[in-house]
């Protein structure tokens, strides 16, 4: 779903997990984790204003940073993603338990226009797609592909 508002485009998902919001919330925030379903390497300092590393592609470089912004286990995560875009964008997870499992809302916000803007949106709108998933699939039955970088649409 893409959503425009004065702070740009959004990439909106939600998804219902059959695990407990705290499961959830570890498979975002724990190095071993994320390193399963997610990335290939991790390193998150869990605090407001923490840095974030996460390498996709150690042959070619291929890395994400940011800060995090806000960290309420095990209910919402903030952080900014900076590195192939043109300028940072906010990603929030807000998880909230629903029946035998959890309710999983992610924006990624603050995606502006033009060229450039247009290919990192589709990139992103792709990529979050299939992280998610993964994360459902790690979640849910222990197994998931390995991690890594999603290759672009053509």
């Amino acid at each position: 779903m893409e959503k425009t508002n004065s702070d740009g485009r959004s990439i909106e998902k939600e998804l219902f997990i059959k695990a407990t919001p705290q499961c959830v919330f570890q498979a975002l925030t724990e190095q071993a984790e994320l390193e399963r379903w997610f990335l290939v390497k991790a390193e998150l300092d869990l605090r407001p204003g923490g840095a974030i590393r996460f390498e996709w592609d150690r042959a070619r470089g291929v890395y994400n940073f940011g800060k995090i912004l806000v960290l309420d286990p095990p209910h919402r995560l903030s952080y900014t993603w900076e590195a192939m875009e043109p300028s940072p964008t906010p990603v929030t997870f807000e998880l909230t338990a629903e029946n035998d499992g959890t309710r999983l809302y992610l924006i990624h916000s603050g995606i502006g226009e033009g060229k450039e803007w247009d290919h990192y949106y589709t990139l992103r709108n792709n990529g979050w797609n299939i992280h998610l998933e993964h994360l459902v699939a790690w979640l849910e039955t222990g197994t998931c592909p390995s991690p890594g970088p999603i290759e672009r649409p053509s």
